[in-house]
């Protein structure tokens, strides 16, 4: 059975190999980036069984995205490849300081034309979470739709819903996509979301103001407020808790919210506590920034359990 699914775009990713501009002419490595995939492959190595609903292009591109998302474990079955449009590209640039900025192309790409014809009821139905983001139904009308379907589906099979804002201004171009954000908040069981995004959504940066708003507004059961380096706060309708940063040594934080997103639900999925569930999300979000892809350092089950119980990892 597959526990969670998630619908949304997986884009070819370049990363570059030097921290020299695109300008620069540098030189670049190809790899996939899409914050729901990401999140299905965090929960999938941490020993769930995750499926993706999405469209891809036909051409190469696409068949790539295909050929590692499903290396990965993740169910690819409800996947339509679709022959007349392209996949979505972004290229990542590495500042001197490690500060990451992303170029996107990725208007009229497949996903953009996903429908909400597209989706299986029975497929979302069977999942324990569907996980979506707000970077999804901002791409185009038909996405948008495409998820409140989704939602909607999950509502009637008592699926729970998980949701991180993700927001990224770049796509906005200039229009105000706020309440479409919060009202998908007010449809989800389970918030995700950065420090960052809490203030341009409620336009405060108190953690106790957040989860007030956030509880006594909807119908959410689980919040995550994440703040990188920092750490993050976890609560639920009777208890929070600081969840203090994992040492590590970053050299790309892209992928890191949605390897935290991954963590926490996993912990959900295993029935653990509240605490132990922030601590798993806190553990893989710093796993991911020490890679410059934005899934090569997810964490497995045996090391995640390793890390929580101060174990050693045998190397040789």
């Amino acid at each position: 059975m597959i526990e969670l699914v998630t619908v949304g775009e997986t884009m070819i990713s370049f990363t570059p190999q030097t921290s020299d501009a695109i300008r620069y002419g540098t030189t670049y490595s190809m790899r996939i980036a899409g914050a729901e995939s990401n999140t299905a492959i965090g929960v999938q190595h941490l020993g769930h069984n995750t499926g993706w609903i999405s469209r891809l292009s036909q051409d190469d591109f696409g068949h790539y995205i295909l050929r590692m998302i499903r290396a990965e474990g993740v169910d690819t079955s409800n996947i339509i490849i679709d022959k007349q449009h392209s996949s979505g590209l972004m290229f990542k640039n590495i500042s001197h300081c490690g500060e990451t900025s992303v170029l996107y192309y990725r208007g009229d790409s497949a996903t953009t034309f996903l429908h909400p014809s597209d989706l299986s009821s029975d497929y979302i139905a069977q999942a324990k979470i569907l996980h979506l983001t707000g970077i999804t139904p901002i791409l185009s009308e038909s996405c948008y739709t495409t998820l409140k379907k989704a939602a909607e589906i999950a509502k009637s099979a008592n699926t729970l819903i998980s949701f991180d804002p993700n927001i990224r201004r770049k796509l906005w171009h200039g229009v105000d996509y706020t309440s479409t954000i919060l009202e998908f908040i007010e449809l989800s069981d389970i918030v995700l979301l950065g420090l960052d995004e809490a203030f341009q959504l409620y336009t405060t940066n108190d953690y106790k103001e957040i989860m007030d708003t956030v509880f006594s507004s909807t119908t959410v059961k689980y919040l995550a407020i994440k703040d990188g380096k920092n750490g993050a706060w976890v609560a639920d309708r009777k208890a929070s808790f600081f969840i203090p940063p994992k040492s590590c040594n970053p050299v790309d934080s892209i992928g890191a919210g949605d390897a935290f997103n991954a963590g926490f639900l996993s912990g959900l999925l295993d029935d653990l506590d509240l605490e132990t569930c922030g601590k798993m999300g806190g553990i893989a979000g710093a796993c991911a920034t020490e890679t410059k892809g934005d899934i090569e350092g997810y964490p497995d089950k045996i090391q995640m359990n390793n890390i929580l119980n101060n174990l050693a990892t045998t190397q040789r």
